[in-house]
């Protein structure tokens, strides 16, 4: 968790220079594309909430000015009918929740990470490897089950299972490439 200060946000956006579209919510974008067929043929448009979202310029520690989005949330609706939305805060903590709601805004379903036998797994990792970003800590289980099953494939040519596909990360790259551009004309009409 990054503090919302111009010296960690500054380190932050040079360390990830790509932008937070394309390093902190690729993975988001990644699920709109296996699940809302989100591609950017099939964007029809995308709503900005500009409360919310904040751009800004800030020194990195090569004394270099960076321009990203410390915060950002979106909704695209897509040409075949789907409306689907992301929030991301580089500042908001290391919880991170996944929730499904109906027309009218009702939650159907929600997933958080880390659960409760990830919180113990944590402790545990922080004490072994100190200094860490801290989201390595919660996605330990899902690392480990990606490397298996790529590792499956590898070895045995048996098909990695509900793992993201060399398309799917294209897709979830280029809309990180559309949205970027887009976003911060909006945010700085």
């Amino acid at each position: 968790t990054y503090k919302n200060t111009a010296e960690d946000l500054g380190e932050c956006f040079e360390r990830n220079a790509e932008g937070m579209l394309k390093n902190m919510a690729i993975h988001e974008l990644a699920l709109l594309a296996s699940f809302y067929d989100v591609t950017v043929s099939n964007i029809e448009s995308v709503e900005v909430d500009k409360e919310f979202s904040s751009l800004q310029t800030l020194k990195g520690p090569s004394g270099k000015d960076f321009t990203d989005f410390d915060k950002a949330k979106f909704t695209i609706k897509t040409k075949t009918g789907k409306a689907v939305s992301v929030q991301a805060d580089r500042c908001g903590g290391d919880v991170s929740y996944a929730m499904v709601t109906d027309a009218d805004g009702k939650e159907l379903f929600r997933h958080s990470m880390p659960d409760e036998e990830d919180e113990a797994n944590v402790s545990v990792l922080e004490a072994k490897y100190p200094g860490a970003m801290p989201y390595f800590f919660s996605q330990d289980p899902d690392y480990i089950t990606v490397k298996e099953r790529v590792a499956q494939l590898c070895a045995k040519g048996e098909p990695a299972k509900d793992i993201a596909t060399i398309d799917i990360a294209i897709n979830a790259l280029e809309v990180g490439e559309y949205l970027t551009p887009l976003m911060t004309r909006y945010l700085t009409e």
